[in-house]
């Protein structure tokens, strides 16, 4: 019978690697996951049969099903799902424990499975007590909170459908995906044809239509043309809503370029309403954008303290301390916010920016590879074009070009922005400003950070961008 490796002096055969295996992928978690499953599966049999070290290209063929034109800097699929195991494995091992001998693993170095010993088991014990410890504490208070919610029932029964609807649809909203940006929008639309002379339900509309993702039959141009007219007609019904100003203010400064404008809507906004932090965070990015860093920090710290409890923390404070080069600050910052968030995609994606602003291109790859294995963003795949042609992998990031090419002639539309960054990663400033150029016809919203966003620090010094920062109002 084959042998496996020794592990502390006892050696492990086929038989018993294959059962565990098996234990394993019977487990409810993997049992959902085909994919994990058959990763795990495979390495196994690669190990047993003490093949040879094995590849990434290798990997997506015999696994993932990718032809020959397969290129991992482009395609991450084995990376992102190698990681997605080793995490997988260890949440199997502490939410079940191990009664045997050895436990499964994944290696730190290449690709492969690795066996651990009784030494590795009993401190994976060890942590799984800590963590059941940990487990009653929140269970006991949660309980204690389900008793305060049973308590206030009937006050929420007094609630109407309408209302409870309304809320919903702002909880859509505060978690921006485009699914729920699209409903959002749909529920607020239907709002204000049913009541037309509803402040409240125009402004929201209005705010809801800035959010990338909103505009589904029209260009972002026309889509921003639509968020001022629901706040005028907002601020008509009420002028003392500030969410319907500071939507004012954001038109004048992503569409009109109108800084003197958008500062004085945005002032006005936070007047009426102070305690909206949705109002901080949008004042904030208007300050980054003019290299006001200093009182960007302030408002985006202001509005983070203004946020509702058990809403997920903002990247907005990383970005900002990017943008002032105080990248130390902001990488502990995009970490803090990565680990609250449980890596959400934006959170990763944030934190491989700044990773790579700060010239850790490596480390920047793989953050930005998960953000876009988990919700395939055009954006994030651009980011990682950028990082790879900074790093020098100019064949990656041409790769990335053409992707982005075929994808957006697919979509009969495109984001010049996206292929201007690539553009930069790899050094041709000639095509870098000349998409800029074109995104500043398209009113692209990104156009409004390029004079403090890292990734164009090597074009400040071509006249014609210099020319495209005065066209666009910007310092």
């Amino acid at each position: 019978m084959m042998r496996m490796p020794d592990i502390e002096g006892h050696p492990l055969d086929a038989v018993a690697v294959r059962a565990e295996v098996e234990k394993i992928l019977a487990n409810e978690h993997f049992a959902k996951n085909k994919t994990l499953g058959q990763l795990l599966r495979f390495l196994a049999e690669h190990t047993i049969a003490g093949g040879p070290a094995l590849t990434e290209i290798g990997i997506a063929s015999e696994v993932f099903g990718r032809g020959n034109g397969f290129v991992p800097q482009v395609d991450p699929v084995v990376r992102v799902q190698y990681r997605r195991l080793r995490t997988a494995l260890e949440e199997y091992y502490e939410g079940h424990g191990q009664s045997g001998a050895f436990m499964l693993g994944t290696s730190e170095d290449g690709f492969a499975l690795i066996l651990l010993g009784q030494e590795a088991v009993a401190g994976k014990h060890r942590r799984t007590q800590v963590k059941w410890v940990l487990a009653l504490v929140v269970a006991a208070a949660a309980a204690a909170g389900v008793g305060l919610w049973l308590h206030s029932a009937p006050r929420r029964e007094a609630l109407g459908q309408e209302a409870r609807s309304e809320a919903e649809a702002r909880d859509l909203l505060a978690n921006p995906t485009p699914s729920n940006v699209v409903a959002g929008v749909h529920f607020f639309e239907a709002a204000v044809t049913s009541n037309p002379s509803d402040a409240a339900a125009w402004a929201s509309l209005a705010d809801a239509r800035l959010l990338p993702g909103a505009a589904t039959d029209s260009s972002r141009h026309e889509e921003l043309a639509k968020a001022r007219d629901a706040a005028q007609r907002a601020i008509k019904l009420d002028p003392r809503l500030g969410q319907a100003h500071a939507v004012i203010a954001w038109v004048d400064l992503f569409h009109d370029a109108d800084w003197a404008g958008a500062e004085a809507e945005f002032r006005r906004a936070i007047e009426l309403q102070p305690g909206a932090a949705r109002i901080h965070r949008q004042y904030a990015q208007g300050l980054m954008s003019r290299g006001r860093f200093d009182e960007a920090i302030a408002q985006s710290k202001l509005a983070a303290s203004l946020e509702p409890a058990g809403r997920p923390p903002s990247v907005d404070l990383a970005e900002i301390l990017c943008a002032a080069r105080r990248y130390d600050e902001a990488i502990a910052e995009a970490r803090r916010v990565v680990q609250l968030t449980n890596s959400s995609p934006y959170a990763d994606l944030v934190l491989g920016n700044v990773l790579t602003a700060a010239g850790h291109y490596d480390e920047a790859i793989e953050d930005l590879q998960a953000s876009f294995m988990e919700n395939q963003s055009l954006y994030a795949l651009a980011r990682l074009g950028y990082a790879y042609g900074v790093k020098g992998d100019k064949v990656a990031a041409q790769g990335i070009l053409e992707r982005l090419s075929q994808t957006f002639g697919a979509m009969a539309t495109g984001n010049w922005v996206y292929f201007a960054l690539v553009y930069a990663g790899m050094g041709d400033n000639q095509h870098a400003v000349m998409c800029l150029e074109q995104g500043a016809g398209d009113h692209e919203d990104e156009l409004t950070y390029i004079a403090v966003e890292p990734a164009y620090y090597r074009l400040h010094s071509d006249p014609r961008f210099v020319a495209l920062e005065k066209t666009l109002g910007l310092p």
